[in-house]
């Protein structure tokens, strides 16, 4: 499992006593505490780019969902907030009921891929993430009688595809457009067929297209610890450039944040959907999305 440790160092707690006869009262100042972030790499470490200029603030990258499920399911967790898929986050509160979710982060990244004019109906199609999210939603927005060979990754599929075991291939931006751009420098022409999120919006009738992908929980009593983080991050994904974007991700790394590079980063910004909306603007959405998983919205997930 890769997994990174990003940032910055750690100040001291600064606490305040004040005395009036038998009765005491103290105020903790927040503002110079150390907080801990835990992140999958791909579109949502993107949604953190927010987080990388505040001191005391450290990120930790890892693939696969693993860590974040064990994490989440923790009564006492180290972290103080885990950006994790939203089902999975979902799932594991009603078990432990010790993060909750802030916001939506990212709205979906999936894509079709294959040549232009390719019809769908016949075509042989190479997909990945069969019981995750991309092949729920997949399924629950494609025609069922599409011809689909499911692969363990989005590597593998983006290989067949590459390889023309396959015609057309399932694939999550930034890495559509890295295949797009690896099959031209092989004299091979490939586009987007299909927008996934435009057709779920189609046919759930959501005001956006994209569905409520992975979400930011926020470890329960520590909403006011993180609050500028917060603010900082839905401040950076709303007002994100060209300039910055380039800027924050040469300075973490494009390996670190798991993109292939900074370019590609940049130019898929748009496509991969990344949109800061508070969980309580985004509950019909969530309910909608579970619904998909067979799961009802948790009474107490969303912070009100």
């Amino acid at each position: 499992m890769f997994v990174q440790q990003v940032k910055k160092g750690i100040s001291l707690m600064a606490c305040s006593f004040l005395a009036l006869g038998l009765a005491a009262c103290s105020n903790t100042d927040t503002s110079n505490e150390p907080i801990s972030i835990l992140c999958p790499t791909g579109a949502p470490a993107l949604s953190l780019l927010g987080t990388w200029d505040l001191e005391n603030v450290s990120v930790e990258y890892v693939d696969g969902s693993d860590i974040l499920t064990s994490e989440l399911a923790k009564e006492d967790g180290e972290y103080d907030i885990i950006v994790a898929p939203t089902n999975v986050g979902a799932k594991v509160y009603g078990e432990s009921e010790s993060y909750n979710l802030e916001a939506v982060l990212t709205w979906g990244n999936l894509y079709l891929v294959g040549q232009e004019g390719t019809d769908l109906s016949t075509a042989s199609i190479a997909a990945f993430g069969q019981n995750a999210v991309p092949g729920l939603v997949f399924n629950q927005v494609e025609d069922p009688s599409l011809n689909v060979t499911w692969y363990s990754s989005v590597q593998e599929a983006q290989q067949a595809l590459l390889t023309n075991q396959q015609q057309v291939a399932l694939l999550a931006q930034p890495v559509a457009a890295a295949t797009i751009a690896k099959a031209k420098e092989n004299g091979k022409e490939l586009t987007v067929l299909q927008d996934l999120q435009k057709l779920w919006q189609e046919k759930t009738n959501s005001e956006d297209a994209g569905y409520p992908q992975a979400s930011l929980f926020v470890k329960s009593g520590e909403e006011e610890k993180v609050e500028a983080v917060l603010d900082a991050v839905e401040e950076y994904v709303e007002e994100a450039d060209e300039k910055t974007l380039t800027s924050t991700i040469d300075d973490i790394g494009a390996e670190v944040l798991g993109v292939p590079n900074t370019q590609i980063a940049v130019k898929t910004w748009n496509a991969q959907n990344i949109r800061y909306v508070q969980g309580n603007d985004a509950k019909e959405d969530i309910e909608d999305f579970l619904a998909v998983f067979h799961m009802e919205l948790p009474d107490g997930l969303i912070v009100e």
